[in-house]
């Protein structure tokens, strides 16, 4: 009987609100809130999304009104992202219409652009893809650098 249950239970459709997950990925802790999950296996739907990732290269938080995470591809996919990373050197901003972050890869995608804007430089560009946390491939982009 409880293995029917739990078998059943894949298929089940869930809400729960005010949930706070704190995961360790790689050498980062992340700690991932959202005003509202709906679960409707495999994709979980999420709304008013706030998190903090911390980790050596500093603090990053993502914020955004909705997204989801999908668990048969490990893929979270957030929508009007936006946040901050403080790092010692060069903090920024970042916003983009659409993020999507591969877990098995730890690589983020920018389909739609991204535009990052710190104290020394500002980039914008139609499409980018950032593998791990120093390296950023960025397509019909434009950067900007200013000194005082």
């Amino acid at each position: 009987m409880i293995g029917a249950l739990v078998g059943t239970g894949k298929e089940l459709r869930w809400e729960i609100g005010g949930v706070t997950a704190v995961r360790n990925v790689g050498k980062d802790q992340w700690r991932i809130s959202a005003e509202k999950v709906v679960r409707d296996h495999p994709m979980e739907h999420l709304n008013k999304i706030s998190s903090q990732i911390m980790g050596p290269s500093g603090l990053r938080t993502i914020n955004a009104p909705n997204g989801t995470y999908d668990h048969e591809n490990g893929t979270l996919t957030l929508r009007d992202a936006d946040g901050i990373w403080q790092r010692p050197e060069h903090p920024f901003e970042w916003k983009t219409p659409e993020a999507r972050w591969e877990q098995k890869n730890d690589v983020w995608n920018f389909p739609r652009g991204v535009t990052v804007s710190g104290d020394v430089y500002t980039l914008s560009c139609k499409n980018a893809v950032m593998d791990g946390q120093r390296k950023i491939c960025v397509k019909d982009g434009c950067i900007r650098w200013w000194s005082e």
